[in-house]
């Protein structure tokens, strides 16, 4: 167990368990970043200017709270297991890191003002809720670095026609570039899961590749739960079944194409195209 040697704020967080004679929670999820060059890669994708307030979610020990504060304007560390924030207001924290007890999962992120980017070590249990709640527009922070199961960074990541494209590809592209940052084995946390991580950054777009409408979310759902149909008959429960074709042509794509073979433009063009349909009845 020991610190960074390079100075830049990383304890391990072995060692502030110990000191407030704490232990893990399971059922919280809590696995901890004991490894010093992967916490270095994500404060260095976050990169915060000075006057720049960083939004951490489930700040844990506070790990990545302290390596950042030196470097941003303010540092909000969101953590709602009591017993850590507790610990923490008896650390001798910075005077820019502001301790929130709250569930990162229904907070406000809208809310903060002034440039900001969002960091933090999602919770495999909730990390498509976490996703979501920071990509409710508006969308306003910079950008979001976050830590993820590697299936789900794959997810993230994945292109047309690639086994992992589905709707939380979709979703997440339509309204932001996504890069990887680095890979993280169990042996990179306290404790150690059972499962290999990965740290993705979101990049909010200036134009969204589609409209994220509710029919645009309805007809991702509807035809990704059945992905392996044509467009023609997975659009069948949004739309009367001879009308499909008629509704895939105006948009200009094949109705017997399959949905995991669409980029996110034709998905828009396709939710356009079914709201007109719709429209017309």
């Amino acid at each position: 167990m020991s610190d960074s040697p390079a100075g830049d704020g990383f304890e391990d967080p072995r060692r502030f368990l110990a000191r407030h004679a704490l232990r893990t929670k399971e059922s919280f999820g809590q696995c901890f970043l004991i490894a010093p060059p992967v916490a270095r890669a994500i404060v260095d994708a976050v990169g915060p200017a000075p006057d720049e307030t960083v939004v951490e979610i489930g700040t844990g020990p506070g790990t990545l709270a302290k390596m950042l504060a030196p470097r941003a304007r303010r540092v909000i560390a969101i953590e709602r297991d009591r017993d850590l924030v507790r610990a923490l207001a008896a650390d001798d924290l910075a005077p820019n890191i502001e301790l929130v007890e709250a569930d990162a999962a229904t907070w406000d992120y809208a809310a903060v003002e002034g440039p900001h980017s969002i960091v933090g070590n999602l919770p495999y249990q909730i990390t498509g809720r976490l996703l979501r709640a920071i990509q409710t527009p508006p969308m306003r922070w910079r950008v979001a670095v976050v830590m993820v199961q590697l299936e789900v960074a794959k997810r993230l990541l994945a292109s047309p026609n690639d086994d992992d494209w589905g709707a939380l590809s979709i979703f997440t592209q339509a309204g932001c570039d996504v890069s990887r940052v680095v890979q993280a084995s169990p042996g990179c946390f306290h404790p150690a899961p059972r499962v290999h991580s990965a740290v993705v950054k979101l990049t909010p777009r200036a134009t969204p590749r589609a409209r994220e409408t509710k029919t645009f979310q309805d007809m991702v759902h509807a035809l990704f739960a059945a992905r392996r149909k044509t467009l023609r008959n997975g659009l069948s429960s949004l739309v009367v079944r001879d009308r499909a074709a008629g509704v895939c042509e105006r948009a200009g794509v094949d109705p017997g194409a399959r949905p995991e073979t669409l980029t996110i433009e034709q998905l828009g063009h396709l939710a356009d195209a079914l709201d007109a349909e719709r429209g017309a009845r």
